[in-house]
């Protein structure tokens, strides 16, 4: 597989991973919005419960999300940013329906190495209008996943398998992404009124601890901001 094919495949794979929670939607006004409730009930089965409720959740505004994102001076050593990007999709697992959309949408992507020793890494944050509606899209791509563990994306097979997550924010869970020689590790919080995702994906430095330091940081990160 040639360099470019195989950075092409998985800058997609990993990209549509990264969004398979929700889609992006139009920017959100600058104005900082009201305080909302933590979410009420329990955990639904296959989630990670959370090690300790999280703080009292605040909407943000777009450009406080991003300032919460993961910058590339957090980043573990030999990493860069990625600029490329990719196409704006609204993929979910097996095509699901989304309860509700994201109303803000943020992502970082990063990637080290080449070839077939090259990484790439990205985080996200979604924030959905109320904790309600969060839990609602986390519980939809939980339940999707319970059935669903393969489909065809772009050409490509994408099988899935849950993948054992780290108790942070309110729930969390961990989906292992593999198609053509590719594994992606994607892994979800669910923080107040946001989903909060990283994921990491190669061919052959693949690494578990890694996706897990960044969705940690990214989860601190975020509540840090949220709790101003």
């Amino acid at each position: 597989m040639s360099h470019r094919k195989y950075a092409h495949t998985l800058g997609t794979l990993l990209f549509a991973a990264a969004l398979t929670a929700c889609s992006s939607s139009s920017p959100s006004p600058e104005g900082a919005p009201p305080a909302v409730q933590s979410p009420s009930g329990s955990s639904a089965a296959g989630a990670s419960p959370a090690a300790s409720p999280s703080p009292e959740a605040q909407l943000l505004t777009r450009k406080e999300l991003a300032s919460a994102l993961l910058s590339l001076s957090d980043m573990p050593a030999g990493w860069s940013a990625d600029t490329g990007g990719g196409s704006s999709t609204n993929k979910t697992f097996c095509d699901y329906k989304q309860p509700h959309q994201a109303k803000v949408t943020v992502s970082g992507n990063f990637q080290k190495g080449a070839g077939l020793a090259g990484s790439i890494a990205a985080v996200g944050l979604r924030q959905y209008a109320s904790v309600d509606d969060a839990a609602d899209a986390f519980d939809a791509m939980e339940q999707a996943l319970k059935t669903c563990h393969k489909e065809t994306f772009e050409g490509s097979v994408l099988n899935y398998s849950a993948m054992s997550v780290e108790k942070l924010g309110d729930r969390s869970l961990g989906v292992r992404i593999e198609s053509g020689g590719s594994t992606l590790l994607q892994q979800f919080t669910l923080d107040g009124p946001t989903l909060i995702n990283a994921g990491t994906g190669g061919m052959a430095n693949v690494d578990a601890d890694t996706t897990a330091l960044l969705l940690r940081k990214q989860v601190e990160r975020y509540e840090a901001a949220a709790a101003r």
